[in-house]
């Protein structure tokens, strides 16, 4: 195979510890690589893990492995191709250890919901804006209608209440609930 002399040469000087080419190779791969670790990587991990630190971790152990001498590289694509190798085994790795029993993070979720009490913490800007984003999804393609009645019982009042200021019936009101909490499970999974 004919190598590619760029780099050949890079590699070399990678192989002798010059921390230029090193920057190099991460700065020409980085990006790239990174997205391809979100798309490896679980939603539900988001809080712990990301696309960045499996980067991080891959170009650790490729520099590591390859002062070491363990690979024979002569293309640029044989180098993305190790590249890729490497990032789609550790996100996967990432993956598992963080799914794993008592790391789990779906049960961390599950612990934390019920630990708290949502009295006792005071929302701030970001959470409110987060809250109105969350809204607007949630109403997305439906009626007004869904939106004022959302709003009447986030406001404390009772079916019959609502039922009666938006002049439907207590059962509209109810299936528009049952609606809203639908859309909310189906996001939440998400």
């Amino acid at each position: 195979m004919n190598a590619d002399p760029a780099v050949s040469d890079l590699l070399s000087q990678l192989l002798g510890g010059n921390p230029a080419a090193a920057r190099a190779v991460f700065d020409r791969y980085s990006d790239r690589l990174v997205r391809l670790a979100d798309q490896h990587l679980s939603r539900k991990l988001a809080g712990r893990v990301d696309g960045d630190d499996v980067v991080q971790s891959v170009f650790r152990t490729f520099f590591r492995r390859g002062g070491e001498g363990e690979f024979r590289i002569d293309s640029t694509a044989q180098l993305w191709q190790l590249l890729v190798k490497i990032t789609i085994l550790k996100a996967r790795a990432k993956g598992r250890y963080h799914t794993a029993a008592m790391r789990d993070a779906g049960a961390e979720r599950a612990i934390d919901s019920g630990l708290l009490n949502p009295a006792a913490v005071e929302p701030g800007p970001e959470d409110a804006a987060e809250l109105i984003d969350q809204i607007d999804v949630l109403l997305r393609d439906l009626p007004p209608l869904y939106g004022k009645l959302l709003g009447l019982r986030l406001q404390g009042h009772a079916v019959t209440e609502v039922a009666d200021e938006l002049g439907v019936s207590r059962q509209t009101v109810h299936r528009a609930l049952n609606l809203l909490q639908d859309r909310l499970t189906e996001m939440a999974k998400e």
